[in-house]
């Protein structure tokens, strides 16, 4: 299948035109402010599928909108015609065609030669997309908060309490993707796509500030939320690369060392110990905590006992056949290097340690 794309250079036609090359059978037609009507033609004539991305939404004077939203689709569907060429036309418009602005009528005007002229179009109205490569300081606020944050540049907040609603820009991809394929086959006048979040641009400076901070430490967001996985993704790209290094600490000690890796906000945290050979560490219980055990280098024996009673449980693991191992509450427990080089044993907790309540009680296997 031959897929054209007009605007192929933008944030939603470069981030499409990824998608789409991790794709079996598509070939890619692309058009962008570079080529002449000429090639439009040609590539129209020779295409199976029309996404028309290309747009004006920041021009020097009112006319650009109307030249190049209104009259750039009017051409489109105009060769479409002249080809002979029933094939679908998606196209990009804006949830600003609701509106009487010059960018939002020249939207509407748009559709509605489409939805007149055209019997396979399909209209997409969309919200704000945001995701990697979006331009920042232009029509983005989440590009322009998550440069600006990231770079310890001035965001200008008008209005906190104005809200905007926010689409991600791989469910923007993957619905367009699905369209190709026939996996989405029936369509209103005017489409949309989800999931949506609306918050208010005061909740989404506070959100990304958050997520600067977390870079300077081992804390890590709330990602098993979808919106702040996306926007954390996304402000990620915009970071310099040399901020997304931190120096953590570790305890040393004749035993050998114990480091905190990640702290998360609702899923407890993440630490790596050493222990040198015949070295054992625990011989404590815990009445909420549960801890899971993966060594990831070596050989150990894990001992378990309930605390009020005297069988005790042994397991023989290594790093030759990963297993993780569930220490249960109320268990008192320990784990002996029984090799002959280091063992490194990776700990999952499920809360973050707090030394005014540690939930640890010492107590022999």
């Amino acid at each position: 299948m031959r897929v054209l794309i007009t605007g192929s250079n933008g944030f939603i036609g470069r981030n499409l035109r990824l998608f789409l090359a991790e794709e079996d059978n598509i070939e890619l037609l692309l058009y962008d402010r570079d080529n002449t009507l000429q090639d439009l033609e040609k590539m129209i004539s020779a295409s199976d599928f029309v996404v028309h991305l290309a747009g004006v939404n920041r021009p020097q004077t009112p006319d650009e909108f109307f030249n190049g939203n209104t009259d750039l689709t009017k051409s489109i569907v105009d060769l479409l015609n002249k080809h002979q060429k029933n094939i679908p036309l998606l196209f990009s418009s804006s949830i600003q065609a609701e509106l009487d602005n010059d960018y939002g009528k020249s939207k509407r005007l748009a559709e509605d030669y489409i939805l007149q002229n055209y019997k396979n179009g399909i209209i997409f109205r969309l919200h704000n997309v945001f995701g990697k490569y979006c331009r920042p300081n232009y029509n983005s606020v989440v590009a322009t908060f998550c440069n600006n944050i990231a770079n310890n540049l001035e965001i200008k907040i008008d209005n906190p309490n104005s809200e905007v609603e926010l689409v991600y820009i791989d469910d923007l991809c993957k619905t367009i993707i699905a369209v190709i394929k026939g996996e989405i086959k029936k369509f209103k006048n005017y489409n949309y796509i989800e999931p949506r979040k609306k918050i208010s641009v005061k909740e989404l400076a506070e959100l990304i500030k958050s997520f600067k901070n977390s870079l300077n430490g081992i804390e890590v967001p709330k990602t098993g939320d979808p919106f702040i996985k996306k926007l954390y993704s996304t402000y990620i790209s915009y970071c310099p690369l040399e901020s997304l290094t931190c120096n953590i600490s570790s305890n040393l000690d004749e035993r050998g060392s114990f480091t905190e890796l990640i702290h998360t906000s609702d899923s407890g945290q993440l630490s790596v110990s050493t222990s040198r050979p015949g070295i054992t560490r625990g011989n404590h219980y815990h009445h909420t905590k549960i801890e899971k055990f993966i060594v990831i280098s070596g050989e150990a024996e894990i001992r378990m006992r309930k605390i009020d009673e005297k069988q005790i449980t042994k397991l023989l693991v290594s790093s030759e056949k990963i297993k993780v191992v569930t220490i249960p509450v109320g268990y008192t427990h320990n784990i002996t290097n029984v090799g002959t080089g280091d063992l490194v044993l990776l700990i999952w907790c499920n809360e973050i340690f707090d030394k005014s309540n540690p939930d640890t009680y010492y107590m022999e296997v």
